[in-house]
């Protein structure tokens, strides 16, 4: 039984004593409704709640774990942060992702997530993010230890982006899913 602690206000604790409850957003939901709502400025006050804003960079990914949300604090496998993106350069470009203890790399190419919404159902599928994959690696570069943890990064795209040739708006905010 996944049990939580209350931050206080009306409502009381976010899940209560829910058993089986596990939280498990799609894509489409992390982009659309969180990471939107919360780059908008419209987040409901207990998205917080579930959500954290982190910088996981400033982390272990160990250390992560007891920074999560009341959703997925319980969950071994996965946690959802929002992190604020931090660039190497001052005029922005690459970010900036190494942590105290090693660095992030990323994996593959990124893909885009489309949304489910009812047009993409007749077809008209709508591109809304990026989806990038990293791995820790324990040390510094070039000779870091690659280790078992991975991490999505979500990143939202305006509707005019071109998200075929990289030109995509930097938004301030990333969310991240850390996983075990």
């Amino acid at each position: 039984m996944m049990t939580t602690t209350s931050s206080g206000g009306a409502g009381g604790d976010l899940l209560g004593s829910t058993p089986g409850f596990r939280f498990y957003p799609t894509e489409d939901e992390l982009l659309g409704f969180y990471l939107r709502h919360r780059l908008a400025g419209t987040t409901r006050p207990h998205v917080d709640r579930v959500i954290p804003v982190v910088d996981v960079y400033s982390h272990h990914p160990s250390h992560l774990r007891s920074m999560a949300g009341e959703a997925s604090v319980q969950d071994a496998e996965q946690w959802f942060f929002f992190c604020p993106r931090a660039e190497r350069e001052l005029r922005g470009g690459r970010p900036a992702r190494t942590t105290p203890s090693g660095y992030w790399k990323a994996t593959g190419s990124p893909s885009c997530v489309f949304s489910s919404s009812s047009s993409a159902a007749a077809g008209n599928s709508k591109v809304i993010g990026v989806k990038r994959t990293m791995v820790f690696y324990q040390g510094r570069a070039p000779t870091g230890a690659k280790t078992t943890w991975k991490m999505n990064e979500y990143k939202a795209v305006a509707a005019d982006d071109d998200t075929t040739t990289g030109h995509q708006t930097t938004a301030p905010l990333r969310l991240h899913a850390i996983i075990l």
